[in-house]
């Protein structure tokens, strides 16, 4: 089931099984209407996609219709030269699809907007008043109703959970980006806040654990202004009932991958050989099972998907072996074939404290050029050898960044990742914008979120043992994706889990 999308509605959309090849076009028809009799004629029509900008325009004709092939499952902002209102619309799921939307308004819409549009003077004496105000005001429950109101826009704040029932109790704060003036309050039983706004400002709101999810501008205007911010917030109660849970499971994790490092080196010791000789021997023998693997998600991804001349940037920590062993399995039988082909292997710090690990300079990342199966071996052990025994999270981020700087010209980034293993540098991703096809290992329930926002945000792909995911970057606030047996939704900018099936 389909239904439309406004940023700051908190309506659910599921996207289908994505499609692959050929760009899905489906058709979006607007048409315009004056609230007096009539249609408008001749009006240019603009639908700009929000996830890459692309614009597409037509004229509406006599019936005042416009109709306008559009890529699928996007969401448009609409702009027409006669119109002043914002207005969103998202195009439908499958090929040959439409979708309709009748504007009606009057027509001198522009003129009447223009009539309360604020003077330079006026926009003056509100900034100056703005100045008098205290950096911080304790709303609580709801604001007072100021005295000067037609400096102000009151604003009724309504917040709901992902379930979309009421969100009571959470604290959150208003932010203006041009006066920094903010705002503090929390909701109440019934999700909602009110709160008095000076006009002139495009205003951020925060929570605990969300910095600037969401924003909205409140222009000036003459008399009396109201609006609303609608939308659907995990809640601070839930994220860290999350955030225990997950710092139970690392922990765990990190005990057992430790456990592991104490018996192999125990074992190597044993047998009279360094642990860098016990890793190339345990990748030569899982490559030797590979026929009884259950899990062959490396080699099935790279046989499926013909990335040419490839910059392959691979978790060589905690539990990957197997999938080392996958890599040099398909290698083998491949590189003959696999033009301009390179590595970057890393192993989250050559093995350095983690006290001592920093963000971008956490080290332990090796480049190697393809030279055939044996080097491939050796590089493999190398890397595997110098690391382990550390935190669970890993420096995703920073192998991405440095591992293209020590690489030659390619044409496909691809990363073979630790579903299991949380991306401890994922500040990092503002400033990437390479696209990189994400292989995950591991996946037995949950997708880490980290690997879908970075996949969206640099317009790559994710890829599974059953799924090549190649269409997040289309994805707007509010959408929502099946995986799995999960749903994600686009919530105040990044992936949220917000259901299991």
């Amino acid at each position: 089931m389909i239904r439309s999308h406004h940023v700051f509605a908190a309506i659910l959309f599921m996207l289908p099984q994505f499609l692959l090849g050929q760009e899905c076009l489906s058709s979006i028809t607007i048409q315009l209407k004056n609230i007096r009799g009539g249609v408008y004629a001749g009006q240019s029509v603009t639908l700009t996609a929000k996830s890459d900008g692309r614009s597409f325009s037509q004229k509406s004709n006599a019936d005042g219709i416009a109709t306008l092939s559009v890529p699928c499952e996007q969401v448009f902002t609409i702009t027409i030269t006669n119109y002043t209102r914002k207005k969103e619309i998202m195009s439908g799921s499958g090929g040959g699809c439409s979708i309709s939307q009748t504007l009606t308004y009057e027509p001198d819409m522009a003129a009447k907007d223009k009539l309360f549009e604020m003077s330079a003077t006026e926009k003056a004496a509100v900034d100056e008043f703005v100045k008098t105000l205290p950096d911080t005001t304790e709303a609580g429950y709801g604001m007072t109703r100021p005295k000067i109101m037609e400096y102000y826009a009151r604003v009724e704040i309504i917040i709901m959970d992902i379930d979309g029932k009421p969100l009571e109790n959470e604290a959150l704060s208003i932010t203006g980006e041009k006066r920094h003036k903010k705002v503090k309050g929390t909701t109440g039983m019934n999700g909602h806040l009110v709160v008095y706004l000076p006009k002139g400002d495009n205003y951020y709101i925060s929570f605990k654990y969300n910095k600037n999810y969401i924003s909205k501008e409140f222009e000036y205007s003459k008399g009396t202004s109201q609006g609303e911010m609608t939308f659907a917030y995990l809640g601070t109660k839930e994220i860290e009932r999350r955030k225990k849970i997950e710092a139970e499971r690392i922990a765990a994790e990190e005990k057992r991958l430790k456990e592991e490092e104490a018996e192999f080196a125990k074992k190597c010791k044993k047998l009279g050989i360094s642990v860098e000789e016990g890793r190339k021997r345990e990748v030569k023998e899982w490559v030797r099972n590979m026929s009884t693997a259950p899990d062959t998600v490396v080699s099935a991804v790279l046989n499926r998907n013909r990335w040419p001349e490839k910059l392959i940037v691979c978790d060589l920590t905690g539990s990957m072996s197997p999938y080392a062993a996958q890599l040099a399995a398909w290698y083998q039988l491949s590189w003959l074939n696999e033009k301009n082909l390179q590595f970057v292997f890393f192993n989250d710090g050559d093995n350095m404290r983690d006290e001592l690990k920093k963000t971008g300079s956490t080290g332990g990342i090796y480049y190697a050029a393809s030279k055939g199966v044996d080097s491939l071996f050796n590089t493999i052990a190398k890397v595997s050898a110098n690391g382990g025994g550390g935190d669970c999270p890993e420096n995703n981020m920073e192998a991405l960044i440095k591992g293209q700087k020590l690489a030659k010209p390619y044409k496909e980034l691809v990363m073979i990742a630790d579903n299991n293993a949380p991306v401890k540098d994922i500040v990092l991703l503002k400033d990437f914008n390479v696209p990189v096809h994400i292989i995950l290992c591991g996946v037995n329930d949950e997708i880490m979120a980290d690997y879908l926002n970075i996949a969206r945000k640099t317009k790559g792909s994710i890829h599974t043992m059953e799924e090549d995911i190649t269409r997040l970057a289309a994805m707007s606030e509010g959408q929502e994706i099946r995986i799995g047996q999960n749903t994600y939704r686009i919530m105040g900018g990044e992936f949220i889990r917000v259901r299991k099936a």
